[in-house]
């Protein structure tokens, strides 16, 4: 008796709701009709200032000869010939999947010639040249979505690769080197946006982790605004590596302003 009491009464709560015949109910709203995949493209332009200690010796550098660590805003790390940055994200009803990609490239060349007597010169100098990937993949799981903001719990791998070039010359004899390194590292962190309004919203990202290195992090906020088209967003970002004396990078640092498009569909 009760069970059948409880039934017309969910009967008749669905047919108040739909304001119809209880069968076009039924059709209109399928029992087990999933959400569709929302997809969200990134570009962004990001021009970052990067410090720390690079552990590489080089032979005959007439700046220290004696210091086999090149530390500080190295001049390889001050001179960006190109920089991209995209980002891929996918997301179903609480769980998502975003990728994150980064290349850079920088060069320098220093050239110093010295009078000699007897009207002969001497030219020393050097050439180097600083590549590096950083590839981040997350899986993210949604804790709160709500007309004030979003926010994931996210876990994921990230992939740095770097690689130096350096030719030192003096007159006519040259030598070159190409230390190289790479490292993945797991990571946990949070990912989400805050509302300020309609248009304007506060994106925000952060993780660490471990693995090849001593430790990796990377924090990032951006100031949004929603067109009809898409989003334009101005972020500031900073990451931070630590590895120990068997790796090229004992510390680097990358940080500064970009700019980012964000196309949803």
């Amino acid at each position: 008796m009760i069970k059948r009491i409880l039934l017309a009464t969910l009967a008749s709560s669905l047919f108040a709701v739909a304001g119809g015949d209880m069968d076009e109910t039924i059709t209109e709203v399928p029992e087990a009709q999933s959400s569709q995949w929302e997809h969200e493209l990134t570009i962004y332009g990001w021009l970052p200032t990067l410090g720390g200690t690079l552990n590489y010796t080089i032979p005959g550098d007439p700046t220290d000869p004696t210091d086999p660590d090149t530390e500080g805003e190295s001049s390889v790390l001050d001179n960006i010939d190109a920089v991209f940055m995209g980002s891929y994200e996918i997301r179903k009803d609480k769980w998502s999947f975003l990728i994150d990609g980064i290349y850079y490239k920088m060069s320098d060349a220093q050239a110093v010639t010295v009078n000699l007597l007897l009207n002969r010169t001497l030219t020393a100098g050097s050439q180097q040249e600083f590549t590096s990937w950083i590839v981040s993949g997350y899986a993210g799981y949604n804790l709160i979505d709500n007309d004030q903001g979003r926010l994931d719990m996210i876990a994921g791998v990230r992939y740095f690769s770097l690689e130096l070039d350096v030719d030192l010359f003096l007159n006519n004899r040259q030598k070159s080197f190409s230390p190289s390194t790479d490292f993945t590292d797991a990571l946990v962190g949070i990912k989400g946006y805050y509302n300020i309004n309609q248009n304007w919203y506060v994106p925000y990202l952060f993780d660490i982790g471990t693995g090849d290195t001593d430790l990796t992090y990377q924090a990032e906020a951006s100031l949004g605004y929603r067109f009809d088209w898409g989003n334009i967003l101005l972020t500031y970002r900073y990451i931070h590596y630590e590895s120990d004396d068997t790796f090229l990078v004992n510390e680097l640092d990358m940080y500064g302003p970009k700019i980012g498009v964000v196309f949803n569909f």
